[in-house]
């Protein structure tokens, strides 16, 4: 039964007046909508194309079809480092109508945050204009899925052809089966260090996502330390590039940057969001500035502790990781270091 507009409007006031509950999975549970040219909509007109004003750069909708959907979006700044955030709602052809597919929200971090799309409910919309392939214009209300508010939103779109893309790279096709990198340091048939991948399964996310995150890990961490540059703030990081010595380090176990890179897989339709991290969270600056990259790490045996470097490459975009070698300085408490 399709609700009255002016009722879902009571109920974003009323709402965003009050405390808002938290919704449980409810909210990403799409009920079936399917609207059609309505003419006791209300006033929708082409300046609805704009979202919010501005003199020289205004928020707009912009619009995309396919043979068998339409996807309308609009795209706003989310903070003070070009972040952004983009509302995306696609529906279904359906003769000369349209069903609500899905609805998303993805934020995207830049440089600087980690990014994430994640589902929403559209709640209702009315079609106050459709010409196939052309035009859509009417209104949507749908339910944030982060601060659990109603919106009601116009909107007027031209469409587009959408334009094909390359299929998203999965992990398993780039470099699981390149991981993990045993590492023998004094060459005694006992792994040291693995250059692997952690992978953890977000089912709390809507929709779900597999999160791999590439690092070193030390197979016994009293013995095989990991070091960093010494600093007074964290991250600690773990990349060293010449000119280094190992005099200018410590081993620190909070607040250590040891992930090289994440890797995000979403479950469909989401999975061209797939990506792996282009921001200062990871090395992605430090590792694509083709400067040789190493490890320095620091092993306690028979008593004694010993000094030493791993040389590796790693390139997630061309699916490449390699340990190119490594070297344990043979003398008792004698620092390693590189021009």
């Amino acid at each position: 039964m399709r609700k009255p507009l002016a009722f879902l409007l009571f109920i974003h006031l009323f709402i965003s007046c009050s405390s808002s509950e938290i919704i449980d999975e409810e909210i990403i549970e799409q009920p079936e909508i399917i609207g059609c040219v309505d003419e006791n909509v209300g006033n929708v007109t082409e300046e609805d194309n704009i979202v919010i004003n501005h003199a020289t750069d205004p928020i707009v909708w912009e619009g995309y079809f396919t043979d068998d959907e339409v996807e309308i979006s609009y795209t706003k700044p989310a903070g003070t480092l070009d972040e952004t955030e983009t509302f995306g709602f696609i529906f279904n052809k359906v003769d000369e109508c349209l069903k609500v597919d899905r609805a998303f929200k993805f934020y995207d971090g830049k440089e600087f945050d980690i990014s994430a799309v994640t589902q929403m409910k559209v709640e209702e919309f009315y079609i106050k204009k459709y010409e196939k392939d052309e035009l859509f214009a009417g209104i949507v209300v749908y339910q944030d899925p982060h601060d659990k508010q109603f919106y009601s939103q116009k909107f007027w779109v031209n469409l587009s052809e959408k334009s094909m893309t390359e299929s998203p790279k999965l992990f398993s096709e780039c470099l699981e089966d390149k991981l993990p990198i045993d590492v023998d340091m004094n060459s005694d048939d006992i792994v040291d260090y693995q250059l692997t991948f952690e992978k953890t399964v977000d089912v709390g996310n809507t929709p779900n996502y597999n999160r791999y995150t590439i690092k070193l890990i030390s197979t016994n961490e009293d013995k095989n330390e990991i070091l960093s540059p010494i600093r007074n703030n964290s991250p600690y990081t773990v990349i060293f590039e010449p000119p280094f010595t190992s005099e200018n380090t410590r081993q620190y176990f909070n607040g250590v940057k040891n992930q090289l890179d994440v890797f995000y897989e979403f479950d469909e339709p989401y999975s061209n969001y797939n990506y792996f991290l282009g921001n200062k969270l990871t090395y992605f600056e430090v590792l694509n500035n083709a400067k040789e990259d190493y490890f320095l790490v620091k092993m306690t045996y028979n008593d004694a502790s010993y000094y030493g470097w791993i040389h590796f490459e790693f390139n997630s975009k061309d699916c490449k990781v390699e340990v190119k070698s490594t070297f344990l300085n043979p003398i008792e408490d004698k620092h390693v270091s590189l021009n």
